[in-house]
C-alpha cells in the first residue's frame, strides 16, 4: 500500500511540475490530472510555421539548443566529492555526492553556505539557476551543494516527508556530516555556516538546521512545504497542496531536539503567490512555525513592507524582530510560481520573475553568527 501511495505522490508531483513548465513555455502541453484509461491521441494537423521560424530557416539558422548548465564558465573551482556515513550500530548507511565551489582568492576563515536542490534537479542546476556562485565571488564565501542520488530517490527528492532514521533523518545527518567535513577541510569560519534550499531542498534544509543547530547559523527556505505535517509520501503531497493539517506550531516539538537547549534559528522564507505545487499559504505557516522555534510571539511581526511595486521585481517583506534584527523574515512574491525568484529562467524551476532571491538570502545570512560547535576551533 505504501509503495502505491509513493507512486501516486511522485506521479502527481511530476504532472503538476509539467503544468508549471507549460506556463513557462518549458515543456510539453499538460493533459490534466484526471484518472481513467488514456485515450489514443488524435493526429494533429500540421500548423504553418511562424514567420520568424521560416525566416530563420531561409537564413540557415538552427533553432536554439536547450541550455545546459556548464561549470567551466565559473570563475572559481567546482569539485565533486563523495560522502559516506560511518558504519555505526543502528545507523542507516547513506552515500551522497556533493560539490564544492571555491571562489578565486577565498581567504581562510570565510563563511560557508550549503545549498540543497529540489526534486528533478541536481546540484549544478541549482548552482547555475540561482547564480549563487557569482555572489560568492563578490562576497567571499564557500559554497557546498549536496546532491540526492537517483538510487536514493529516483526523482532526486530529499525525504523531508519521511522524518525517520531510515530516510529523512538519515539524509539530514549525512548532510550535517558533509558540513562538518567541508568546514574542517576548507578552514571556514564555523560560526558563519548557513543552509538554504528550494522546494524539497528547503524542507530538508530546515530538517538539517533543526537536528544540528550547533552547526547552522541561519536558514533559508524558498518554496518549501510546511514542516512536521508528513510521515510518508501521501502526507507529504497533502502538505504541499494544502499546507498544515493542524495549527502549524503544534507540529514543531517533534522536530526540535528536547535533550539540549535549542539556541534559536534565524530564518528567511521566500514564497511565490502563484505557486501551483506548494500552497502559497505555506510561507505564513512556516513563519508561524519558526516563530515558535525561536520563542518569539507572532504578534510582534512588523507590518509588511512593499518593494519595487508595479515591476517584475515586486515583493512584500514581513519581519519578526528579536532585539535589533529580524529573527524570521517572510518575502512573498506576486506572480511567481514554483521557482527560484530572480534566477536564470533558462533552467527549470528558476524564474526571472521577482527579486534576486540569492541576494536577499545572503543579506539576511551575512550578519548572523553561531557559537562554534564543541571541539571545533574557530
Amino acid at each position: 500500500m505504501q509503495r502505491k501511495l509513493s507512486s501516486l505522490f511522485f506521479s502527481t508531483a511530476r504532472k503538476v511540475a509539467r503544468l508549471q513548465r507549460t506556463a513557462w513555455g518549458l515543456g510539453m502541453p499538460f493533459t490534466g490530472l484526471g484518472g481513467g484509461a488514456a485515450k489514443p491521441a488524435k493526429r494533429a494537423k500540421a500548423k504553418p510555421a511562424a514567420p520568424a521560424m521560416v525566416a530563420a530557416r531561409r537564413r540557415g539558422l538552427a533553432p536554439a539548443a536547450p541550455y545546459t548548465p556548464d561549470p567551466s564558465a565559473f570563475a572559481g573551482t567546482w569539485r565533486g566529492h563523495v560522502y559516506r556515513t560511518p558504519p555505526l550500530p543502528g545507523a542507516w548507511p547513506v552515500r551522497l555526492s556533493y560539490f564544492v565551489y571555491t571562489p578565486p582568492r577565498l581567504p581562510k576563515g570565510s563563511p560557508m553556505l550549503v545549498m540543497l536542490h529540489g526534486c528533478e534537479q541536481g546540484a549544478l542546476d541549482l548552482a547555475c539557476g540561482t547564480r549563487m556562485h557569482r555572489l560568492a565571488d563578490r562576497e567571499g564565501f564557500l559554497l557546498v551543494y549536496p546532491q540526492q542520488s537517483q538510487r536514493g530517490q529516483r526523482h532526486r527528492c530529499w525525504h523531508w516527508y519521511q522524518p525517520d532514521p531510515a530516510h529523512g533523518y538519515a539524509e539530514a545527518d549525512a548532510i550535517a556530516g558533509i558540513v562538518r567535513e567541508t568546514a574542517i577541510d576548507h578552514q571556514v569560519d564555523t560560526t558563519r555556516i548557513y543552509i538554504a534550499g528550494l522546494s524539497a531542498g528547503a524542507s530538508m534544509a530546515a530538517l538539517v538546521a533543526l537536528r544540528h543547530p550547533e552547526w547552522i547559523a541561519a536558514l533559508g527556505m524558498h518554496s518549501g512545504a510546511v514542516l512536521g505535517s508528513a510521515q510518508n509520501a501521501s502526507e507529504g503531497l497533502r502538505a504541499m497542496r494544502y499546507g498544515a493539517a493542524r495549527a502549524p506550531a503544534q507540529a514543531m516539538p517533534s522536530l526540535v531536539p528536547q535533550d539540549v537547549a535549542f539556541p534559536g534559528l534565524p530564518a528567511i522564507i521566500l514564497q511565490g503567490e502563484r505557486d501551483s505545487v506548494v500552497d502559497p499559504r505555506s510561507g505564513t505557516q512556516l513563519m508561524e512555525q519558526l516563530a515558535w522555534v525561536n520563542g518569539v510571539p507572532l504578534d510582534r511581526a512588523a507590518p509588511a513592507q512593499h518593494y519595487a511595486v508595479g515591476t517584475v521585481r515586486a515583493y512584500s517583506r514581513t519581519d519578526l524582530p528579536a532585539g535589533r534584527s529580524a529573527m524570521v523574515t517572510l518575502c512573498e512574491i506576486p506572480g511567481l510560481g514554483h521557482a527560484w525568484s530572480g534566477g536564470d529562467g533558462r533552467i527549470r524551476f528558476h524564474s526571472r520573475q521577482g527579486p534576486d532571491a540569492s541576494l536577499l538570502m545572503w543579506r539576511f545570512f551575512k550578519t548572523r553568527r553561531r557559537e562554534p560547535p564543541a571541539g571545533v576551533d574557530d
